[in-house]
């Protein structure tokens, strides 16, 4: 492309060469004889080479012609001290190589193992959980059903051949299925499907260029040159070595790099398909600007999360594989997905959002991402014991829980701990800043809440924090969010101290004025409703709590949504006070229905509804096509890693048996899967209630 003949200028050829030699050393003949369909190891190499070195040197140009202007020099520099090429093994993680002959620099070695297994989950979830779904055609449930358990049976598929020793290692894919029957002049280059491949590519290249940027190979001490995301006297607290603070500060440096890769690429491209000449006299369309930036940032996205989704996928193969020190540093990065979430959010808020408009940061956004999540752990839990030849679904899952900063500030110890690094913050905002800064008045009052947190007393925490609402007050205003947020914080610390009166007292006159000044359906205002629902139960008052939950649930499902995060803990503390009461109702702990179509994470598989709608259709199949015809069976098998993730241990069994009472090549399962099958149905059937 034109941006990057710069940097195409600027190759060093000897880098190149020691890239070739690099790629020849990694070689496997029966990967390559299978990308190839060369049977000579020579031809094959040089013809998987000839093709993957062009596009991996042309992706990183493209990530270089990211860097601002101002990191120009930069970026020319390293466009002649690192070299990229493609792994042709099965390497489970892309690496970083210090170069080993006579030209100083690095080569950068890209896994296509994890390219193509992050493409392929992000192209899967792209078509199974889509992101508008109120944009598609009638019948688009039913669709996205069918995605769904294709998806699911394709990571199945490319499990199952992983764990092959010396054999193809990658089936045919939906994604490469797709890219067959689409023609790149056919569709816009944002919605074509190589693009997620493409993106895969970026994402895995930018990861390790950032390594190299910013200094996080590691040095003679073993410790990283360059910032990283977490700060290293905090990181410890939360369990995180600096080879994995330097891995979150790769990924979360890379969505930006993905996006921005993305948005020129795409918006270039559908120049070009409107003629050259007419692209050099016109400037782009600002719409088609932003329409563009919005898809670049879903795509960018999608493939975050497909990365991490793989590496835990390849975390259970190199364990299966005996490489435990390799699996449990995949497993743990795999793991730390949210706190990359938080910094890409920062980002878009900060960065993003100001150019392009408030679609980068949305609540269907967050829904999103949060459905991507869910069905991150549950191919880990669930489905992968379900399909992996060597693990039954009983066994337990690979994936922990660790703290988040915010819980990590909660916990008394790591709290104590954390006050030093808080107070320098403060510090240097007070110095560069200023003490009347809303940054710096928001600092102090998280400092006060994280020492009451590590044990401080309640009456010191009460008048640091009245002083700190009243410098807030004068410099920001006494209707200012952070102002209202400090108030909140005054009234939990009364309320933790045992003061539930003046607790009350404190939330009610903070709700009037948030009232006054946001409006009743602002998410502070609910926020300050549900803390007063509380109060109502703890004083006694369970049937004004049941009342006061009912009616800010009922208003945060039409506000928020019926999947919010808030909406579920409103509904689980209705719950709560509900069975406090003499005479619970059948429904306390009851759903509410409602279209599925009504809320973003539509068939997510912890969306309350996804199980009775794949027994619906199970049901539909059985009568329409037959009790053995492949998408029956497909649904049964699908059916099954639901049903057990909901702990229903007969309807677990009754799924396994319904399998394996029909021929299961037609879903190209094999002796030893069904063996798995047939496991799995004894254990189920040895728990099941008596």
């Amino acid at each position: 492309m034109g941006r990057s003949s710069l940097f195409a200028r600027q190759q060093n050829r000897e880098l190149a060469a020691e890239a070739r030699e690099m790629s020849r050393a990694f070689a496997d003949s029966s990967y390559l004889r299978w990308v190839t369909g060369e049977n000579d190891p020579e031809r094959a190499w040089e013809g998987y080479f000839a093709h993957t070195q062009p596009q991996a040197r042309a992706v990183l140009d493209g990530v270089l012609a990211t860097f601002p202007p101002e990191d120009r020099a930069a970026a020319i520099q390293l466009a002649g001290a690192v070299e990229a090429f493609c792994l042709p093994s099965k390497a489970v993680e892309s690496r970083v190589f210090e170069s080993p002959g006579p030209s100083a620099g690095h080569l950068i070695g890209i896994s296509p193992l994890v390219v193509q297994l992050s493409a392929e989950i992000a192209w899967g979830l792209h078509m199974a959980h889509p992101y508008a779904p109120e944009a598609l055609p009638a019948g688009w449930q039913t669709a996205t059903m069918h995605a769904q358990e294709s998806f699911a049976l394709t990571v199945f598929q490319f499990v199952r051949a992983l764990e092959r020793p010396g054999e193809a290692p990658v089936p045919v894919t939906m994604l490469d299925t797709a890219s067959e029957r689409i023609e790149p002049a056919e569709s816009p280059a944002s919605t074509n499907p190589r693009s997620f491949h493409d993106a895969a590519m970026i994402f895995a290249l930018a990861h390790e260029l950032t390594h190299v940027r910013e200094g996080h190979l590691s040095s003679g001490e073993g410790q990283s040159a360059g910032p990283l995301l977490i700060d290293q006297r905090i990181a410890p607290l939360m369990g995180i070595s600096d080879q994995e603070n330097e891995e979150l500060t790769a990924d979360a440096s890379t969505f930006t790099t993905c996006f921005n890769y993305l948005l020129t690429t795409w918006v270039w491209a559908e120049e070009f398909r409107k003629g050259a000449e007419q692209s050099r006299k016109r400037p782009t369309d600002t719409r088609q600007w932003n329409l563009m930036a919005w898809k670049s940032a879903i795509r960018a996205t999608e493939i975050c999360e497909a990365y991490y989704s793989a590496v835990l996928l390849l975390a259970h193969l190199t364990r299966r594989g005996g490489d435990e020190d390799t699996a449990h540093r995949l497993q743990t990065t795999g793991m730390r997905l949210p706190y990359v979430q938080q910094a890409v959010q920062h980002v878009r808020q900060k960065m993003l959002v100001p150019g392009y408009g408030p679609f980068m940061w949305t609540e269907r956004d967050v829904a999103y991402r949060k459905a991507h999540h869910s069905w991150r752990l549950h191919l880990i839990e669930n489905l992968l014991p379900q399909t992996s030849r060597h693990r039954p679904t009983h066994l337990p899952g690979l994936a922990s829980r660790y703290l988040t900063p915010d819980e990590t500030w909660q916990d008394s110890a790591s709290a104590a701990a954390s006050l030093p690094v808080l107070e320098e913050q403060l510090a240097t905002m007070e110095r560069e800043l200023g003490p009347s800064h809303q940054n710096t008045l928001a600092t102090r009052v998280t400092i006060v809440m994280v020492r009451f947190a590590a044990g401080g007393d309640a009456h010191t925490a009460i008048a640091e924090l009245r002083l700190g609402i009243a410098d807030m007050a004068r410099a920001l205003g006494p209707s200012d969010p952070s102002t209202f947020a400090a108030r909140h914080n005054l009234a939990q610390v009364r309320r933790k101290s045992g003061d539930r009166a003046g607790a009350t007292t404190a939330f009610v006159t903070l709700f009037l004025e948030e009232l006054r000044v946001l409006g009743a359906d602002h998410p502070e205002v609910l926020d300050t409703r549900y803390e007063l629902a509380h109060l109502r139960g703890e004083d006694g008052d369970v049937a004004g709590a049941v009342t006061a939950f009912t009616s800010l649930l009922a208003d945060q499902e039409r506000l928020l949504g019926h999947d919010h995060v808030l909406t579920e803990l409103t509904r689980r503390s209705l719950t709560q006070w509900r069975q406090e009461t003499a005479n619970p109702p059948q429904e306390a702990t009851a759903v509410p229905g409602g279209p599925l179509i009504a809320h973003a994470p539509v068939f997510s598989p912890d969306h309350p509804n996804t199980l009775p709608a794949y027994e619906a259709r199970l049901a539909h199949l059985e009568r329409s096509l037959g009790h053995g015809h492949p998408d029956t069976l497909t649904t049964r098998w699908f059916l099954a890693a639901l049903r057990a993730k909901a702990g229903d241990a007969s309807g677990t069994a009754a799924a396994y048996a319904g399998l394996l009472k029909h021929d299961l090549h037609a879903m190209d399962f094999d002796d030893i899967d069904v063996g798995v099958l047939r496991a799995n149905l004894e254990y189920w059937r040895s728990v099941e209630p008596r």
